[in-house]
């Protein structure tokens, strides 16, 4: 009777051991790869009810003025879409850095981001011109320098080489300094000053030629350095710097408004290439909304309630400086990039240059 039971568990344990094997071999695929991105319409990377997903990539933080922008981009191109498309957004480098991010809209795997102008100078060298001192006389000028037909020409085709499809501009306002030790109004009394600037040698070129003594530093180690005596300041907009708590540790700001970088937005041409006609002028149509929204209503907006903060908070602040001293002192900077700049560079500039006193 034993040995009978025996084969018999024997038996239903090779049964159910080849049950489990064809369930393997031929179920459900519970953990199969998500479709392309890159699916005929855009269609391969939808939501539960069939919308398509735009991922925005970017490095800035969930909240402050640039995440409300974002917010507004969503609402609009859910709104130009129909409901076709929905953004979903991922701040704070949730999907990788820039340069990440750049190789992601490449291949069509990230769909959207945004970044400074000069950030795509490591595409082609021509996009560094934007990072030359005292290009523009304001914000408002330098977006709507970029986006002049003549202008766009040349930039949007350069981008689209490189996988990429801009959909819009902002004002991110003019970069002033801002430091823990003293009020300055000329380069002079800039003298000594530890100053971090982004990780490129013309902008520190011109930060050193200010009087100030530039220091390269990630972004995310500059209010720890502030802070532990390392450096003295950083420049950046004033929106930007309340967003960021630098009144925390910095209370000198001198509006010196020596770099305006404009920002671009731009969607992966691998994915934009996969969209139907009208999802694709719903992409841009909502592009060039946000633009408008941004650069006259979000932005302004912002960029007073931080002015308003920065005082509120007990930062003194030189305004209405006179900048001729820094601008003379920062020509040596353009002139030397000129003398070494590709005919490319050369022709961008004098095209800005051209087409900047229109506005």
């Amino acid at each position: 009777m034993k040995k009978i039971i025996s084969l018999l568990l024997v038996v239903v344990m090779i049964f159910t051991l080849a049950a489990c094997s064809s369930n393997t071999s031929n179920g459900p695929a519970t953990n199969s790869p998500a479709p392309s991105a890159s699916a005929p319409n855009g269609s391969g990377n939808t939501s539960n009810d069939g919308a398509i997903k735009v991922k925005y990539s970017v490095t800035f933080a969930a909240t402050g003025v640039q995440a409300d922008g974002a917010h507004a981009l969503a609402e609009l191109i859910e709104e130009y879409s129909d409901g076709r498309m929905v953004m979903e957004f991922y701040p704070s480098s949730q999907l990788g850095d820039k340069a990440a991010t750049f190789e992601g809209l490449r291949k069509g795997t990230i769909e959207m981001t945004e970044c400074a102008s000069t950030d795509l100078s490591s595409f082609n060298s021509i996009w560094s011109v934007f990072s030359l001192p005292y290009l523009w006389d304001n914000g408002d000028q330098a977006v709507n320098a970029v986006m002049d037909p003549a202008v766009k020409e040349v930039l949007y085709k350069d981008a689209e080489s490189h996988g990429f499809v801009i959909i819009g501009w902002y004002n991110i306002g003019s970069r002033s300094i801002m430091n823990s030790k003293r009020l300055t109004t000329n380069p002079k009394e800039m003298s000594g000053l530890k100053i971090r600037t982004m990780e490129d040698p013309i902008l520190a070129g011109a930060v050193n030629a200010m009087g100030a003594i530039a220091t390269p530093m990630a972004f995310s180690e500059v209010f720890t350095a502030i802070q532990q005596g390392t450096i003295d300041g950083l420049d950046h907009t004033p929106a930007s710097l309340y967003d960021n708590r630098f009144h925390e540790v910095a209370k000198y700001l001198t509006l010196t408004e020596h770099f305006t970088i404009p920002g671009v937005i731009m969607v992966s041409k691998a994915w934009f290439d996969t969209l139907s006609a009208e999802n694709q002028e719903a992409i841009l149509k909502a592009g060039e909304a946000w633009t408008e929204k941004w650069n006259k209503e979000i932005w302004p907006k912002a960029t007073d309630s931080a002015m308003e903060a920065l005082t509120a908070a007990g930062v003194h602040i030189a305004d209405n400086i006179d900048k001729t001293p820094f601008i003379e002192a920062t020509k040596s900077v353009i002139n030397d990039f000129l003398k070494k700049a590709t005919d490319e560079q050369k022709a961008l500039y004098e095209l800005l240059v051209e087409v900047r006193s229109k506005y």
